[in-house]
């Protein structure tokens, strides 16, 4: 061998070892800088949330029975609202989603038309409805859901004599079959 080649090999394990120790490296300066608590805390809820869905999906497949699984589960609870109450101490609040402030922002631009809405179904609820017609044997006003007559007392609900359908006294058709109501068979 000659002395080229040896120094191209020295060459190449000094690249490749600084390609290796890199992330080692990187890593040791990330913890010598002071992180702020709250981040510090942020990401430890994280691999906590992480570690509940992991032990979620484990006992759902049937790796961890459920002997196990309920310590471990109430143990990362514990943990989870202990960080929460940190985090809250410190006046952090969760990220919000940003498809829960899109929701929000568009809630907000249609809130007038809602409320316009809102309002009217609640006119329409507490407006009276009532249908009203006469009483065939004696001409008094009833209301449609009456069956008597509240005047002299005659039958009010008549039904069909072909398909049997309840009709309104002041139906002259059947709604059902449209048959030919007569006034005797829509009293009685």
């Amino acid at each position: 061998m000659d002395i080229g080649s040896l120094l191209l090999g020295f060459a190449l394990l000094l690249v490749s070892a600084f390609i290796v120790a890199r992330p080692i490296i990187e890593k040791q300066g990330l913890h010598e800088k002071q992180l702020d608590p709250a981040d510090a805390l942020l990401a430890q809820r994280d691999a906590l949330l992480a570690a509940l869905r992991d032990l979620d999906f484990d006992h759902t497949t049937g790796k961890i029975t459920a002997e196990d699984y309920a310590p471990q589960r109430a143990k990362l609870v514990a943990e989870g609202a202990a960080l929460l109450r940190q985090l809250e101490t410190l006046g952090v609040t969760r990220a919000e989603d940003p498809v829960e402030q899109a929701i929000r922002a568009y809630r907000k631009t249609i809130a007038h038309e809602g409320d316009a809405i809102e309002t009217a179904i609640a006119a329409r609820r507490h407006a009276p409805t009532v249908e009203v017609s006469p009483c065939p044997a004696c001409g008094a006003v009833a209301q449609a859901s009456d069956k008597f007559c509240p005047k002299c007392g005659a039958t009010l609900s008549a039904t069909c004599p072909e398909c049997g359908r309840p009709a309104r006294p002041a139906d002259k058709f059947c709604a059902g079959c449209g048959a030919k109501l007569s006034v005797a068979e829509a009293a009685g």
